[in-house]
């Protein structure tokens, strides 16, 4: 799958259809993220999925919304090649390893969204 990195317009960036691994975004996060960025300082890219219509936002939701409250117009994103769907399953097994630890709540939304589909609820626990 090509993936490459490079600044898109936060309007042309779709945050619904499913792709919210949360139960809610954190607004302190936000706040403090948006903070370092109206300092000076960066954050890690957001990744997106490019169906070749929409950009379809899978990871960096708190970046997202930090950028936007910083009054920014575009934003760092990893665009990966693929659909909504695609975008979905990306976004279940974000933060695993990074970014703010994710909630029980959290976690149990992720394994619903899984279980709820007619394909991925039929996988094993291992997939």
């Amino acid at each position: 799958m090509a993936t490459e990195t490079k600044a898109i317009q936060l309007d042309q960036i779709r945050i619904g259809g499913g792709t919210k691994p949360r139960v809610a975004i954190d607004e302190q996060v936000v706040a403090d993220d948006a903070d370092v960025m109206i300092g000076g300082g960066q954050l890690p890219a957001v990744t997106v999925f490019f169906d070749g219509v929409t950009y379809w936002l899978a990871d960096g939701f708190h970046r997202f919304h930090a950028h936007r409250r910083a009054a920014l117009k575009q934003i760092q994103a990893e665009v990966r090649e693929g659909t909504l769907r695609e975008a979905i399953l990306f976004s279940v097994g974000a933060n695993i390893s990074h970014g703010l630890r994710r909630s029980n709540e959290d976690k149990r939304k992720a394994i619903t969204t899984l279980l709820q589909d007619s394909e991925w609820g039929k996988w094993s626990n291992r997939e």
